[in-house]
């Protein structure tokens, strides 16, 4: 059984999660709650780099996102038909990793205003450029006459934006476009829909991530050094 280790959230895990999705590989979900679950991961001797998420799949113990993207890319023929069409799934998906980190860090802002602010600054950055791409593609798709894995990172990434500012794509037709074919591909739709989805990142992801790690919380959080204390 393919299995996944993170936190209980959406996180640096989720873009795996779509690409066993399109991929239609059944997955456990196996969520890091407590500082002991992390503690006994780290004493299995399967995080490589002693990081989260964790893919468990084929025997294969997997670190470090990209890479599992890439792998699951390389096993569902997702980099296109040529040597120019892999190199531009790599930019873009170079690019969609600069572009996400602004939703990765929205439910840790202290007010739902700063981070939509932060989501549009960003937007105005990148979406012109992803738009621009598909428009000089010509084929609906970020490369090539195909889906491939740049446009499934890129629709997961707006996904994210979508669920802060849902009018975000009005001004890019080819953007929406391609979200709206992304999540109609069956192994998305099955898992926008499955109980596998977890919820969008808010107060208690937050709480529970900086428990976990035994970190501090964000300033704005009441008694934000609760666990900080808890390990001294």
């Amino acid at each position: 059984m393919t299995r996944l280790h993170y936190f209980k959230g959406r996180g640096r895990a989720e873009t795996t999660r779509w690409m066993l999705a399109i991929n239609q590989i059944e997955f456990e979900n196996v969520a890091i709650e407590t500082p002991q679950d992390l503690a006994d991961l780290r004493a299995s001797g399967k995080l490589p780099f002693d990081q989260m998420p964790l893919l468990e799949i084929s025997g294969l113990n997997l670190s470090q996102s990209t890479a599992m993207i890439r792998y699951l890319a390389r096993l569902g023929d997702l980099y296109g038909d040529s040597d120019t069409d892999a190199v531009w799934c790599d930019m873009i998906a170079g690019a969609v990793a600069d572009f996400a980190e602004a939703s990765m860090q929205a439910a840790f802002q202290a007010t739902d205003n700063i981070a939509k602010a932060a989501l549009c600054t960003r937007f105005s950055k990148f979406g012109p450029r992803f738009e621009a791409r598909l428009a000089s593609n010509g084929t609906g798709f970020c490369v090539g006459a195909g889906l491939t894995f740049a446009d499934v990172v890129l629709v997961e990434a707006l996904s994210s934006y979508l669920d802060w500012c849902p009018d975000i794509l009005a001004d890019t037709p080819k953007l929406d476009a391609l979200y709206k074919r992304v999540i109609a591909e069956p192994g998305i739709a099955n898992y926008l829909t499955s109980a596998q989805q977890l919820p969008i990142a808010g107060d208690q992801y937050v709480i529970d991530v900086a428990s976990v790690l035994q970190r501090a919380l964000p300033a704005h959080m009441p008694d934000p050094g609760r666990f900080v204390r808890a390990q001294a």
